[in-house]
């Protein structure tokens, strides 16, 4: 079983690719559970509105 996970493991991250924002780019910020009201969660939407990364570190946050 933890051979197969391994295989699987390895097939996904060769082909996954790291998102890299450039300053200036717009994005969306995701709504997390946590944040949403009480039961609106099914109709609420996923993604707030748009973005403008301001700032960008080696360690790969952004600053919106």
């Amino acid at each position: 079983m933890a051979a197969y996970q391994q295989r699987a493991a390895a097939h996904y991250n060769c082909k996954a690719r790291p998102l890299i924002f450039k300053v200036g780019t717009l994005v969306l910020r995701k709504i997390f559970e946590n944040t949403v009201e009480m039961g609106v969660r099914k109709l609420q939407t996923n993604w707030e509105s748009s973005y403008i990364v301001s700032k960008a570190s080696e360690s790969g946050t952004y600053q919106l």
